[in-house]
Formats: C-alpha cells, structure tokens, sequence
C-alpha cells in the first residue's frame, strides 16, 4: 500500500493522507488527516485521550468557542415557556429533532425515549416540558450532577455498552445530538444503540455534514481529537448496510427558509489552517465576549412576552439575513447556501 494510504478506519477500503500536521485543538498537538472517498469520510490520526482537553472546555466553557452555546442554553432555557422551541429556533441540530418528532405519528407519552451525551441536560429537560418521557445519558458524573441540580432527577451517570448491555430492546428512540462525531468507535457505539431499541426503534443521529462540503476542503469540523470523524451522509449509508438497518434524512428546506445560512470556504482552505483553542499549559488562548454569550438570549426571552414584536422581529431578521447573504453570494463565489442541505446532518436510523 501507498505509506500516503491505510485501511479505512469506518469501512476498510483505502483511505487517502490529506494533511500530515493538522492543528489539534491545543498546542502542540498536531494530526494526520485522512480521508476516505469510499464512504466520504474523514478521520484523524492518532487516538488520544482527550479527558484533560474537556476538562478545560467545561473550566472554561461559557467562554470556549463553539461550546460557549451549550452553556449559554443551559442557563437560559428555563426562561422560556416552550424551552423545546427555544431551541428548535436557535439552532438547526435542534430543529432537526423536532422536525421528526413533529411528524412521528405516535402518542408522545407512550413513548420511551433516551438522549445519550446529554451534557448539561437541557434537552433533555426540553423535552420532558413537551410530555415525552425522556432519560438523559452521559459518561460525565460532572455534567450529570449539574443536570439534575438544575432540572431535575431525568438522568443517569453510566457508559453506553455496559448500559446497553442491562437495558437491552427498552426505548422506543434514542437521541443523540453531536456525539458520533467525538466516538472512536462509532460502529460498535452504534450497534449498543441498536441493542437499546425495541424492534422498529428509531435512532436519530445529528453531526457535522461533510456532505455538504467540496472535495478539496480537509476539515470543517472541530478540531481533533475532540472531533476524531468527520462524517458524511455517505458514512451513515454505510453505517445503516453495515448493520443492517436503513436511514433517512430530516430535509432542512424549512428551516434555512427562515434562517437563510451561507458559508465561507475561505477559512477552511489548507492555505487557512485554523488555530488551536487551548495553549499547552490547558489555557484558553482566544476567548467569546460575555455579551456575546448573553445578550442574544436576553432578546429573545423579552421576544417571547410580547408574541406580536417576536413575529415582526422575526421577519426582519429573515429579510435582513437572506438580503445580507444573497449580496455575499454576488461578490464572493467561495461560498456555500444551505439549503435542503445543512451544516449538520439530522440521520434517522431504522431498526428493524
């Protein structure tokens, strides 16, 4: 085999060598980027552990990033009176969720459903406050205790294949938003899923969308290893034949209707590496602004109780947005529209 060449990690065909000093998400940490036309899928090389690195995220998270909104929707999603829609509007991860619920024609109470990674415990919650009977997974006894503290008792401490092993054919769904992604075996972490489900369960699967991206861009995800996959649509395809199972997709038309989205490929070009997040003393080296991490919260709470100024709000935003994007669609041809298509990516995997 080519030394530019090793098996793919996800499917065993022949993964190519993108980049051989990748930025990792703290100094000096660098990665092999490796890609996969076979199933379109990237993945980073070598595996670490990375329970230092998320201690820093969570020390640091209201500022960190990218992980500076798990924080802030843990602190403000219990202002709203429909927190589950707080959501679903805030970002399209959510949406997606709600978006297949919305039409899952099954009594929402009989339902019993599990939220596997559910952090800070806010979806969880949200979804509890709509009568769907939901328990709340994570490996973090940090994370948990902050949860129930803050919502209640909706959530266990416990790793995912000694759980599955104990609770096997129990839940009707199993939800999962952007923790595929971070597993280094998702496989195996998905074959535990299944053994969860009861026959005809559902599992729904949100992560970054590679789909979405031209073949020359290397990695528009976190950087590793906190993000050690990239996954495609293609990747869950083969995922879903691996096991013997199907999948779908939610379709984000509706969503990015309301919340027109472009992207710049310039930041993600190999000439445009990004930089790490955390010096190697686990200190944060770039930081978002505490009104950043406030402000928009507070503005939507004070929407919500004046129902009429949140719908002419909204508009406005919607034109502003898609007449701001459109203009950068006309100067800039680097760019991307989301359209049925989105950053992320909402699988539906069927169990038979």
């Amino acid at each position: 085999m080519n030394p530019n060449e090793i098996k793919c990690l996800l499917c065993g065909d022949s993964a190519q060598l993108l980049h051989e000093k990748y930025p990792g998400y703290q100094e000096p940490d660098t990665f092999k980027i490796y890609h996969c036309s076979e199933c379109n899928t990237s993945f980073s090389l070598p595996t670490v552990h990375t329970s230092l690195i998320y201690e820093n995220i969570y020390k640091n998270g209201n500022k960190v990033p990218g992980y500076n909104r798990y924080w802030r929707y843990a602190r403000f999603v219990k202002k709203f009176k429909n927190p589950f829609k707080y959501l679903a509007d805030t970002s399209e991860t959510y949406w997606g969720v709600r978006e297949f619920l919305s039409n899952y024609e099954v009594n929402k109470e009989s339902l019993k459903i599990l939220e596997i990674g559910s952090g800070f415990g806010y979806l969880t919650y949200a979804l509890n406050k709509e009568n769907y009977n939901v328990i709340g997974l994570d490996i973090s006894q940090t994370a948990v205790a902050h949860a129930k503290e803050t919502f209640g008792d909706h959530y266990i401490c416990a790793d995912l294949f000694e759980y599955a092993q104990l609770n096997s054919g129990l839940f009707d769904l199993v939800i999962l938003t952007e923790v595929i992604e971070h597993i280094s075996k998702p496989l195996d972490f998905i074959k535990s899923i299944l053994k969860l489900l009861k026959s005809q369960g559902k599992a729904i699967i949100t992560s970054p969308n590679k789909s979405l991206y031209p073949s020359d861009i290397i990695w528009a995800t976190d950087l590793p290893p906190v993000h050690c996959w990239w996954f495609s649509e293609e990747s869950m395809k083969y995922i879903a034949r691996s096991l013997d199972i199907t999948v779908s997709f939610v379709n984000y038309n509706n969503y990015y209707k309301k919340n027109y989205k472009v992207i710049a490929l310039k930041s993600w070009r190999d000439s445009h590496l990004p930089n790490p997040f955390f010096n190697k003393n686990g200190e944060l080296i770039n930081q978002v602004a505490s009104t950043k991490n406030t402000l928009k919260p507070y503005i939507q709470v004070l929407l919500t109780r004046i129902p009429f100024a949140s719908a002419i709000f909204s508009k406005i935003k919607q034109y502003v947005m898609k007449s701001i994007g459109r203009s950068r669609v006309l100067f800039d041809k680097d760019l991307i529209v989301c359209n049925d298509r989105g950053n992320i990516f909402c699988a539906i995997m069927h169990k038979r």
